[in-house]
């Protein structure tokens, strides 16, 4: 009993220097003679070495554990699947030191910056800092103060093995999917359910909003919520989880679903969910386009309008017309905008076809719109389609060559 015990203190004072040692400060790597270094040893590997004894601030940005009776503080990144060390943070009571001379409790900032040859520090409320290669340096400083005092001594010392502007290091980093997998899961669960309820899908939104400010926090946003022909209203959902980023486009008419899908956006894939509950809907154009002339920081017109001027100089009249019938109210405009330029261009445009352009001409609906590099804009149908709107698009296009 006598030997196990001489030899956890033993062991105690071996890894910890702050028992009369002053341990060797190492940029990007660690303290000498304790074996935890940067970028490689698991915060696992800690807590087998330094117990649970610690405080763990969590953030979307780092985690902290912080060993207060030490004077060390451990941080990850917890998006890091393997949860590596990525810095070390040193105060009092551990006793440090750099190669260089520069000692925790003792050294001025004046020191510092004579040591490293630097000229000034970076600055927050509270504190002043300077950093060097793989090593930083921290003063307190009057909050109520605008400048800070060089002779105040380094109260903190952080290691680290961050690049250039202070970027953390993703060696050995390796993303952890499996949370945002999980909420994923438990979304397509709710969207793909035979039978589909819009109650649970509003108490999964409910239930995720309060993860917004957290890690893999949960960010649901509605791009628009509109109502469209025959009584049907649209809502396009944008979905934030760290990295990924999802669309969630929902046609119903009250509480009843008509269409639904999930898209991973930016990704050329087939959809997550996709579904049609109202086969009276099987021919129609539920997609979600973007209505604009000139978009985005080059001035150039989204997809769809450059197929719409395609089948104006094509003279393509039955695709404008199929458009024009659309239920999609972006293609519905597009027809329109067709049929009125090869109109302009002395084709003749049917009685029927002109009954539908002037219903559209009335319509209220709203369109989900650029305007230059602003999207997610919304305008009515009928104010697009004024006749001074009109004769401005088809001069815009005809001077930029686009007809």
């Amino acid at each position: 009993m006598k030997l196990k015990l001489l030899y956890i203190i033993f062991l105690i004072i071996l890894v910890n220097p702050s028992f009369g040692q002053t341990g060797i400060l190492i940029p990007h790597k660690g303290i000498e003679g304790i074996p935890i270094v940067i970028d490689s040893t698991e915060i696992s590997e800690v807590i087998k070495l330094y117990g649970n004894d610690y405080l763990l601030t969590e953030k979307s940005s780092a985690n902290k554990y912080r060993y207060e009776k030490l004077g060390l503080t451990f941080e990850t990144d917890p998006y890091d699947k393997n949860l590596i060390v990525r810095s070390i943070s040193i105060e009092s009571p551990f006793k440090a030191k750099t190669k260089n001379g520069i000692t925790l409790n003792e050294s001025s900032m004046k020191d510092v910056l004579d040591a490293f040859n630097s000229k000034g520090c970076f600055t927050s409320a509270s504190e002043a800092w300077s950093s060097q290669n793989g090593i930083s340096f921290y003063i307190r400083k009057d909050p109520n103060e605008k400048g800070y005092n060089t002779n105040e001594k380094i109260y903190k010392i952080e290691l680290s093995n961050n690049g250039e502007f202070g970027i953390p290091s993703i060696v050995n980093f390796e993303f952890n999917n499996q949370p945002i997998q999980s909420k994923l899961d438990d979304l397509i669960a709710i969207l793909d359910s035979k039978n589909f309820d819009f109650e649970k899908l509003n108490e999964f939104w409910e239930k995720e909003k309060l993860t917004e400010n957290k890690t893999y926090g949960f960010e649901k946003r509605t791009a628009f919520n509109r109502l469209i022909e025959n009584g049907l209203i649209q809502e396009s959902i944008e979905i934030t989880m760290s990295s990924g980023h999802y669309e969630l486009n929902i046609i119903r008419s009250d509480d009843h679903l008509i269409y639904l899908k999930l898209t991973e956006s930016f990704e050329q894939k087939p959809p997550l969910v996709e579904r049609l509950e109202n086969q009276e809907f099987k021919n129609a154009d539920f997609e979600i386009y973007t209505f604009g002339t000139f978009c985005g920081f080059a001035g150039t017109p989204p997809l769809t309008c450059i197929d719409m001027l395609e089948y104006v100089k094509s003279k393509n009249h039955k695709k404008l017309t199929e458009w024009l019938y659309s239920i999609n109210p972006e293609l519905s405009v597009y027809g329109y905008i067709g049929l009125d330029f090869l109109k302009r261009r002395e084709i003749k445009i049917h009685k029927n076809e002109l009954d539908r352009m002037n219903q559209l001409e009335q319509s209220e609906i709203q369109l989900n719109t650029c305007q230059g590099c602003i999207y997610g804009v919304t305008e009515r149908i009928k104010d697009v389609l004024e006749k001074e709107n009109l004769d401005g698009m088809y001069k815009s296009f005809k001077k930029f060559n686009w007809l």
